[in-house]
């Protein structure tokens, strides 16, 4: 039954991203906050790349449910039957191809921690309900399982789309979205933050330089002055994977701007300037779609979630075509 990606289990404590602005200051103070609170269900939105993981995984340390394990699942990156089986696991029996023993769910594996459902946005209609009652009711049972277990984890619900539009539309569940939204914190985009574009370059310069014991690397000012002259449509993701990327690429002790790899703010094709502009070759519809989506992939620098939203599919069917396509 294990075609599923592994959720994230729990790792050392991770360490936040500080930066110097009003907006990295509040964030800060209000996980705090929610730390505190520490059998609320939390909300958290914002671009993908922002960083909500981190920030999910530091609420849990600060938490008093930093002993406990800290468990994640991608909701997109899952089909829609494997995704109650991880959740809430199944009695032997209950699926042809399953474990014989049956299989613990992830609301039993985080029992007494924190369980990250990311990309919820992507929950089919009938997962939202079943999800529902498990936040009201405080327990779950397994699928083809008679007795209710009860739910002891701290359920935090991450997603890069507009839930109020989603309600709107009917795709997600209004009740759902109110139980999920007790407490709700926004990831700023990196652009709208720039001051903190240089701190938190320089944190992760400090982190990558140390683990392949390189330390003494510092960037070139035109370096500097090329990050802050960036957009970041990737954010926080996107500056890690810059900062990698010339300390690979830069065998001195100085990074400059043109080992980046950073695209000039403003040249990026627009969504629709894809299909115009693709070489469409023998002119089939699999060659061009296939063509379609290493275009838009290599344009958002190989950010499946922002190739997906330009694209206009969910994360999901990009990962199927990706696997088709052999990409």
């Amino acid at each position: 039954m294990r075609n599923g990606p592994s959720p994230t289990h729990s790792r050392p404590p991770v360490r936040f991203l500080r930066g110097v602005s009003a907006q990295a200051r509040a964030l800060d103070e209000l996980i705090d906050r929610v730390s505190a609170a520490s059998n609320s269900t939390v909300l958290l939105t914002g671009e993908s790349g922002v960083g909500k993981e981190v920030v999910a995984r530091t609420i849990h340390e600060r938490s008093r449910r930093r002993d406990g394990p800290f468990l994640g699942l991608n909701c997109a990156a899952v089909t829609e039957g494997l995704l109650e089986a991880e959740l809430f696991g199944y009695e032997p029996g209950a699926f042809t191809g399953g474990v014989a023993a049956g299989r613990t769910g992830l609301f039993a594996q985080a029992a007494g921690g924190t369980l990250l459902l990311d990309e919820i946005g992507e929950l089919a209609l009938p997962l939202q309900a079943k999800l529902l009652r498990v936040l009201q009711e405080r327990s779950f049972r397994r699928v083809g399982g008679l007795r209710d277990e009860t739910l002891t984890a701290r359920v935090i619900a991450a997603t890069n789309r507009d839930l109020t539009e989603m309600v709107a539309r009917g795709t997600f569940r209004d009740d759902l979205y109110y139980r999920l939204n007790v407490m709700q914190l926004r990831v700023a985009a990196l652009r709208e933050h720039p001051e903190d574009i240089e701190p938190l370059a320089r944190q992760f310069l400090r982190e990558l330089a140390l683990e392949s014991e390189r330390e003494g690397v510092d960037f070139e000012p035109e370096a500097l002055e090329t990050m802050r002259r960036h957009d970041w449509p990737g954010n926080v993701r996107e500056l890690r994977n810059a900062v990698e990327r010339g300390l690979c690429l830069c065998p001195g002790t100085r990074i400059d701007g043109a080992s980046l790899g950073l695209e000039p703010s403003g040249r990026r094709p627009s969504p629709s300037s894809h299909e115009r502009s693709i070489d469409i070759g023998d002119g089939s519809l699999r060659g061009v779609e296939e063509r379609l989506i290493r275009r838009v992939l290599a344009d958002q620098g190989g950010n499946r979630s922002s190739a997906a939203r330009v694209l206009g599919i969910n994360r999901a069917t990009l990962y199927h075509k990706l696997k088709h396509y052999g990409i």
